[in-house]
């Protein structure tokens, strides 16, 4: 940590009636000891002097600072785009997290003419994945999961709203979707995952996934929907993995 980025944390740990005091006791202190030296030396009486003396106070002591205020509030609009990005975005898929995935999902939901079904959600889970991790590392399984992200983000149309739930658990809101379209792009994630293949060691690893899908009611809540979503996936791996369950069409 160079000098600089040590005083500005200590700065930014104080109070806000702190920082302000320290910054105005300062300038204070500068601009004091700068007009005393100027009128000791130079013997400044006259107004236009005085007034080209205060200027150059002003300037010299009022820059820095303004310099100091504006980098850091720089620095933090920064900080704050980035845990922004970070609470809306999954850093290893680039998906949207949970909470962006119900936010998004629940105003389009809003939205959407109320005596018509908003869509459907394909809830996604990769089959064994601890196992893998277990024992091929997870390097391997973070790869997979990479591998699945990619591919899910390219099945999604526009207005689609695709997320990591975490781990190894995805969600894909398809809007307006019916049961061919819910079909059509659930079969292509199925299909798609058996054929993502990472080496590991001497071996390939293979994956599949299994996928539940629910299909939004006329005024259903959002919760509700994944929830039919969740119930589909536990059906799809109790008959055995890799295969999508439907809920009733509404």
């Amino acid at each position: 940590m160079n000098l600089y980025n040590h005083w500005s944390t200590r700065f930014a740990s104080l109070s806000p009636v702190m920082q302000v005091l320290i910054m105005v006791s300062l300038g204070a202190v500068l601009a004091d000891a700068m007009a005393a030296a100027f009128f000791m030396l130079g013997g400044y009486t006259r107004l236009d002097r005085t007034i080209y003396l205060t200027t150059i106070i002003v300037f010299t002591v009022g820059g820095p600072l303004c310099a100091f205020l504006v980098s850091w509030n720089y620095r933090l609009k920064q900080m704050t785009g980035e845990l922004d990005i970070a609470f809306r975005k999954d850093g290893m898929t680039g998906l949207y997290t949970r909470h962006e995935f119900y936010l998004r999902v629940s105003h389009f939901i809003q939205a959407s003419n109320p005596v018509l079904s908003a869509g459907a959600v394909l809830y996604v889970d990769v089959d064994h994945l601890k196992q893998i991790n277990d024992r091929y590392g997870h390097a391997v399984g973070d790869d997979i999961v990479l591998d699945i992200g990619i591919l899910i983000r390219e099945m999604m149309g526009r207005r689609d709203v695709g997320a990591r739930f975490g781990g190894e658990e995805f969600a894909v809101f398809l809007a307006d979707a019916d049961y061919g379209q819910a079909a059509w792009v659930a079969n292509r994630i199925l299909a798609g995952c058996r054929a993502v293949t990472r080496r590991a060691g001497d071996r390939d690893v293979s994956i599949t996934v299994s996928i539940g899908v629910a299909f939004h009611a006329p005024g259903q809540k959002l919760e509700q929907l994944v929830d039919s979503a969740d119930q589909c996936l536990y059906l799809a791996k109790n008959q055995g993995r890799d295969r999508i369950i439907f809920g009733p069409a509404s």
